[in-house]
């Protein structure tokens, strides 16, 4: 199967880079959000209150909220954990952002966590496989442009990271490829596969003092990616399991939060 996998994705993929398909997004139709505060709702209020959210009503379907909210939850218990401010100008990285439908968690987080005034915010988000074209003819840029569209300071950069030494405050790697099998069934080719230098590149663009925050699935990939951090010297600050009453994935989460504590 990784086979078939490895020949498709060799022929798929850079057709897509050719062809980089774009075809605008249209406003998503809102949809009652009372189904996902009903099951905590005053931790909605507090959510509401300490990331000005009172926007996230009246846009975008019942699920889009519910994960973003997860997000939000995930973020923000990732920053405390760490256990240091962030700057009041924020220099960050996402790295692997797919249609980036979790943006406006990730702004609203970095934007306002542990910051009454609201901080500047620089975010950029890569993603190596931009124009692969979902079911409604939309490719996975379209669907980031429409999600970050209204957050100023976010830009979606559509190619792969390379390293950009001591560039950023803060980066995150959310679900990166750990296993080569993973990697093929979303479509990538195996030429591009390279787990452990990724998350050395990510590593290497923090300045001092700068954070990296990794969301994996399952006990094994979060076994083999604190292997990976082990191996460039980063010792976790933490590493957790995350659940949210917002919203239930089958496969479980976990954390992992690192500081680069020199430029070595």
């Amino acid at each position: 199967m990784n086979l078939f996998h490895a020949l498709r994705n060799a022929v798929d993929y850079p057709l897509r880079q050719f062809f980089r398909w774009q075809r605008p997004v249209k406003t998503h139709p809102w949809q009652d959000k009372t189904p996902a505060l009903q099951c905590q709702p005053a931790e909605w209020a507090r959510l509401c209150a300490d990331y000005h959210l009172e926007g996230w009503l009246a846009k975008g379907t019942l699920e889009t909220f519910s994960i973003n909210l997860y997000y939000l939850q995930l973020i923000e218990q990732a920053l405390l954990q760490a256990g240091a401010p962030l700057p009041d100008s924020l220099n960050a990285v996402d790295v692997g952002c797919s249609d980036w439908f979790y943006a406006p968690a990730l702004w609203a987080a970095l934007r306002w966590f542990g910051h009454a005034a609201g901080r500047q915010l620089d975010l950029s988000g890569y993603e190596v496989d931009a124009f692969r074209v979902y079911g409604d003819l939309h490719a996975r840029r379209d669907h980031a442009l429409a999600a970050i569209a209204d957050l100023p300071g976010m830009a979606y950069i559509p190619q792969g990271f390379t390293v950009r030494p001591a560039a950023f405050d803060l980066a995150f790697q959310f679900f990166p490829f750990i296993f080569v099998r993973d990697h093929l069934e979303w479509g990538l080719p195996q030429s591009l596969f390279d787990p452990a230098a990724l998350c050395a590149q990510v590593w290497q663009s923090l300045r001092p003092g700068g954070l990296l925050v990794i969301v994996n699935q399952g006990e094994a990939e979060h076994a083999a990616q604190r292997a990976m951090l082990n191996s460039l010297g980063a010792q976790p600050l933490a590493a957790f399991p995350f659940a949210s009453p917002f919203y239930t994935y089958k496969i479980p989460h976990f954390v992992l939060v690192a500081r680069r504590e020199n430029a070595g």
